[in-house]
């Protein structure tokens, strides 16, 4: 059986795997691949940090070039903070992705109901 944290990996690593900074579909995807390979590879408060601020540069990227903000990034962004032990503005950052990504809400609302 998968843990949470190893299906979120999985989902995200399947999501993005082989994307470039922008994709034909428009999105826009920074350093994704880099800071997320350093963090999974080395997991520390600074690899976790810096792909923090990668995924928040690629929603300021995003929102700057008038571009969707790739599937997964609220999601993730709500998983590392909810990591963090801050629950409530984790599930912020999960509604965001359910609203962007209607398609996720089942998902989403699991990973909600697991941390309540």
């Amino acid at each position: 059986m998968l843990t949470k944290t190893r299906y979120l990996i999985l989902a995200t690593t399947f999501m993005f795997a082989g994307c470039a900074s922008v994709t034909e579909s428009g999105y826009y995807w920074g350093n994704y691949s880099e800071t997320y390979y350093e963090y999974i590879k080395a997991p520390s408060e600074q690899s976790v940090t810096k792909h923090l601020d990668e995924l928040n540069n690629i929603i300021d990227t995003s929102k700057s070039k008038g571009l969707k903000v790739p599937p997964g990034i609220y999601a993730e962004i709500g998983y590392i903070t909810a990591k963090r032990g801050d629950s409530d503005k984790s599930i912020g950052y999960y509604r965001q992705e359910a609203q962007l990504y209607p398609e996720s809400k089942a998902f989403i609302e699991r990973l909600i109901s697991d941390q309540k």
